[in-house]
């Protein structure tokens, strides 16, 4: 008779406050799996939490995909790490949660329930923002070296530095209060920017705000995004995947996420 081999889970990041590893280990042990330090022969059933997928990481994850277990991608919050003053984290199936990765979406009743009020659109006349990103990342996810600045040199506008480049930096509501339309590469500001009315050009093909958003390439052929629709409905989507410190540490999110979709 055959054994029933244990369910395994490897996160895969560093401790701290930001990270909250901890949190994720207890909510990956509420679901039944035994936390392992390092899982060098992964298997159907077994569980890799990874922070970003960038750099080393990207190779484990890889490896775990191989073995056929499951690979769950942890980021920051699309909306904000302190969005409604929470501590919030992004978490989806092979990929980050802001450009290609899998998560149930379950309707509208996530995002109706936090009423979120979302403002009304910025009309044309003010700057174009070109929101600047760290190029850090999973390859072919993370900016380009360059990007802004290329971007730039077609649009017009001004580049907003990322903050973790600058160390400080204005707050993003205050500098976009002028600001007609955002141009992006695929980063969470941008989902912000559609919150607070500011329509949004995208250039990566699998951004995860791109239903309520127009494509970099037709910048200048078309009138920018301004879909109320559209963007209600990217936003009841997306947060399916944004969870606070204390869902993922419940076990909830990873419930959400692997109830049936675990390898």
């Amino acid at each position: 008779m055959s054994l029933l081999l244990p369910r395994r889970a490897q996160v895969l990041f560093k401790d701290g406050l930001h990270y909250r590893k901890s949190c994720f280990e207890h909510g990956v042990k509420t679901l039944g799996y035994a936390i392992t330090p390092y899982i060098n022969d992964p298997r159907s059933g077994d569980l890799l939490v990874i922070w970003n997928r960038s750099f080393r990481g990207s190779e484990d994850a890889q490896r775990f995909e191989r073995g056929g277990a499951t690979v769950l991608v942890a980021e920051n919050g699309l909306l904000g790490k302190g969005f409604r003053g929470g501590n919030w984290f992004s978490l989806a199936l092979h990929h980050v949660a802001g450009c290609g990765g899998a998560f149930p979406d379950l309707g509208p009743s996530r995002w109706d329930a936090m009423g979120v009020a979302l403002a009304p659109w910025h009309l044309d006349g003010g700057d174009i923002v070109i929101l600047g990103q760290r190029g850090i990342g999973e390859y072919g996810v993370k900016s380009p070296e360059g990007w802004e600045h290329q971007t730039q040199a077609r649009v017009g506008g001004r580049i907003r530095k990322h903050p973790g480049k600058t160390g400080d930096g204005v707050p993003l509501a205050e500098d976009l209060s002028n600001t007609s339309a955002v141009a992006t590469w695929a980063s969470s500001a941008a989902l912000q920017a559609l919150a607070l009315g500011v329509p949004v050009w995208y250039a990566h093909p699998n951004w995860v705000g791109r239903t309520a958003a127009r494509p970099l390439e037709v910048f200048g052929k078309i009138a920018p995004a301004r879909d109320d629709a559209a963007r209600l409905a990217m936003f009841r989507r997306i947060a399916w995947c944004m969870w606070e410190i204390g869902e993922i540490d419940s076990g909830a999110a990873f419930k959400h996420l692997l109830g049936e979709h675990s390898a």
